[in-house]
């Protein structure tokens, strides 16, 4: 799907597809939202932070894979991810108290692939909380960051952008996505969905529910191709139930604060 008023709001004609692929498949693929020059400051930006020393860069054979942590790391991203038609999307899927709340860096490094079965992203990062609530998994450690499996409608009002800084084919290793998974709630229900691999020209966003089912699997022998995304994941709320509270919450309409 392609949007082509990246400098300009989303008219309401161009939000309708998008509303209802994601509401019914549980992703919309979107192009053309950034500019070279918004594309290249971020990827400047995590080329930088991939070459810090921090226990928050995963390395394997000296090649980076992943990092945690990426809005400490670099705060900048806080804003850098923001266009007039992205900041709408994610506004309008959430409502307009919505809020970024993590952010997490992966590629696939040619010499050094990986691969993920099929799952749902379960956890989010938190505070220390003050008193425990039954109604969230024990929190765990990661990295200096505590993580828990919050309340069922926690997750059912969050979506995560993945924004692709580099073309992805078949060839470096695509996400996989399971059609309409997000209806299962927390359960890992495939039933035989249709899957969906995610190729793009580098710059493509995909808009994920937070309960959509994916995988991926290594990238090809021989190839030479990164797959670099910055995922960002947001929440219609910067409050949680239980008097629990989001290790960190940047508000995506910042002209209300």
């Amino acid at each position: 799907m392609h949007v082509d008023d990246r400098f300009m709001l989303l008219k309401a004609s161009d939000f309708t597809p998008i509303q209802h692929r994601y509401e019914n498949d549980g992703f919309c693929l979107l192009e053309n939202i950034y500019s070279s020059e918004q594309l290249s400051r971020l990827s400047e930006r995590m080329t930088w932070m991939t070459g810090q020393e921090t226990t928050s860069i995963r390395q394997r054979d000296g090649d980076v894979y992943a990092a945690r942590n990426v809005l400490d790391l670099c705060p900048e991203i806080a804003e850098l991810w923001k266009t007039p038609a992205m900041t709408s999307i994610v506004l309008k899927l959430l409502g307009p108290a919505a809020c970024l709340v993590r952010g997490l860096f992966f590629d696939k490094p040619p010499t050094s692939s990986w691969g993920l079965p099929w799952h749902k992203d379960l956890l989010i990062a938190i505070q220390p909380p003050t008193v425990l609530s039954s109604s969230y998994s024990p929190p765990r450690d990661r990295l200096g960051v505590l993580h828990t499996e919050p309340p069922l409608e926690v997750l059912e009002r969050m979506l995560t952008l993945r924004i692709h800084l580099d073309e992805v084919t078949h060839e470096n290793g695509p996400l996989e996505v399971a059609v309409g998974s997000h209806c299962s709630g927390k359960l890992l229900q495939l039933d035989g969905r249709p899957s969906e691999f995610i190729t793009t020209p580098q710059g493509g966003v995909l808009v994920m529910h937070r309960l959509l089912a994916h995988a991926s699997g290594r990238s090809e022998p021989g190839t030479t191709r990164h797959r670099r995304i910055l995922h960002l994941e947001f929440a219609n709320s910067a409050v949680l139930p239980d008097n629990y509270h989001w290790y960190q919450s940047f508000p995506v309409n910042s002209e209300k604060t």
